[in-house]
């Protein structure tokens, strides 16, 4: 039997872009990044009644999209038979994912259970140890993405960054280590979300990174996304 989300998102114009979507949260993380917001979902456990499958049925003609996300959504059993009877409604499907598992994007991928796939870098290739209790997580990382490049559908790379955590030059050698593994969109930015509780106990960041640093010296175009500085403009 799998796991049901634990919470459902109704409607996003955000998380697919161009598409009407909703958002299913699914418990378990392999990582415990200390500015996660969802420590609930990382540390918790699926005891979810909801029905996924009755949601997606009353909204088929008004949603076009389902984003499966996290927690980690590629460590949930049953995922390929989740993403089939989510693809035999006639929605599109986008995951959300840390890259750890590249033989799950594989299967999914060869299956054609996915759409869009937006993966996170978590940290420069030689930190990534430390949020992944030992494992080489870049090592993963770098063949999830090879295996994106080679495939057929659209992905993006993004990591959410905190100044604490993440200066200016290392987010321009993570962009460049991307870039030279063969990724070519827009590496998209996530400022830290500060919703109460985070699984590190991180505080609100006490200044704002150098734009024309990181746009200058960054050999891909970057987005930015939830900076403070952004908020209220059109």
């Amino acid at each position: 039997m799998r796991n049901h989300p634990v919470d459902i998102t109704p409607l996003t114009f955000l998380d697919y872009p161009k598409k009407a979507a909703c958002i299913m949260w699914y418990t378990g993380c392999n990582l415990r990044c200390p500015y996660c917001y969802n420590p609930e979902l990382v540390l918790g456990h699926s005891n979810s009644q909801i029905d996924e499958m009755a949601f997606l049925k009353e909204r088929r003609f008004f949603l076009d999209a389902v984003v499966l996300s996290g927690g980690e959504i590629t460590l949930q059993p049953h995922l390929r038979e989740l993403c089939e009877d989510i693809k035999k409604l006639g929605y599109l499907i986008k995951i959300d994912t840390n890259g750890s598992n590249p033989q799950v994007l594989r299967e999914l991928l060869d299956h054609k259970l996915i759409d869009y796939v937006a993966m996170d870098n978590k940290m420069p290739s030689e930190r990534s140890w430390k949020i992944a209790g030992g494992v080489r997580l870049f090592d993963r990382f770098a063949e999830s993405l090879a295996i994106l490049t080679q495939s057929e559908i659209p992905f993006e790379i993004r990591t959410t960054v905190h100044p604490e955590l993440l200066d200016e030059a290392d987010i321009i050698h993570m962009v460049r280590e991307s870039h030279a593994l063969g990724y070519n969109g827009t590496y998209y930015l996530q400022y830290f979300f500060n919703a109460g509780t985070t699984l590190g106990n991180m505080k609100p960041p006490t200044r704002r990174y150098d734009r024309d640093m990181l746009n200058h010296h960054a050999p891909l175009p970057i987005g930015y996304r939830n900076f403070p500085e952004d908020r209220g403009k059109m």
